[in-house]
């Protein structure tokens, strides 16, 4: 029975004992939790404040960042608008001188159509000039002279230059053929009586033969010719033109 009570109370101490720990060992484990909780807390207060410090200074530093940029896009804004205002005046420009090359342009295109225009008139009047002067051997006709030696003499004594008897004649031309073949007084019988024939201008140089050389003259021509010389010789042997000797043969038809 002793035994019994004894095993009984050293049961009840042993769980008294065991209670004990078991509180004992609760209350551990809770500071433990407490402990950690609060170590958790702390770290997760230091990490949270060093968090706050570098978005702080990362937020500053875009902030810094973010003015930066403000600046530059207000920059941009006045270099565009100043770069706008430099192409309108550039456009302007190329704009206005574009113009004026067009006006030039129309201007040197009136002026270089208006010298076509004159070359033309001028063309036209020198046609006409010359489509109203004689062929080549309408005037050996008028001057009783051989067609051949009209144009020999021609192309020697003076500057035109003669390929054919079909060729035109300009009215100088015509006159200084006439001066180089008939003389000065002939000219200007042909000034004085421009609508005379070529009968009264031959009538009025035989005159001016007779009066001026006597008939001796005619009389050694018609001899010199009968005796087989040319116009041309005779004339250099009697020191006279050739347009005199051929009016006093074709007038006396000394063939």
């Amino acid at each position: 029975m002793v035994l019994l009570f004894i095993l009984v109370f050293v049961s009840i101490i042993l769980s008294i004992v065991n209670i004990f720990f078991l509180f004992k060992f609760i209350k551990s484990v809770q500071e433990s939790q407490v402990k950690t909780q609060n170590n958790i807390n702390e770290e997760g207060n230091v990490f949270l404040a060093r968090f706050q410090k570098i978005t702080s200074t990362r937020l500053r530093a875009l902030d810094n960042k973010i003015e930066i940029v403000d600046q530059l896009l207000k920059d941009l804004d006045d270099a565009y608008a100043k770069t706008y205002s430099l192409l309108s005046d550039l456009e302007s420009r190329l704009t206005e001188q574009k113009r004026e090359e067009i006006v030039k342009n129309r201007q040197k295109l009136n002026s270089d159509n208006y010298e076509i225009i004159q070359k033309q008139k001028h063309n036209k009047k020198e046609l006409k000039r010359i489509d109203s002067g004689k062929r080549v051997y309408e005037l050996s006709k008028e001057i009783n002279m051989d067609t051949k030696d009209l144009i020999n003499f021609i192309n020697k004594e003076t500057e035109i230059q003669i390929y054919n008897h079909l060729q035109k004649l300009s009215k100088e031309e015509e006159t200084l053929i006439k001066g180089k073949i008939l003389g000065e007084q002939a000219i200007k019988i042909d000034e004085e009586m421009p609508s005379s024939n070529v009968e009264d201008e031959q009538i009025v140089d035989v005159e001016r033969i007779n009066t001026s050389k006597g008939s001796g003259k005619k009389e050694k021509i018609i001899d010199l010719h009968r005796q087989g010389l040319s116009p041309q010789e005779i004339g250099k042997e009697l020191k006279i033109g050739v347009g005199e000797i051929m009016l006093v043969l074709s007038l006396f038809n000394q063939d």
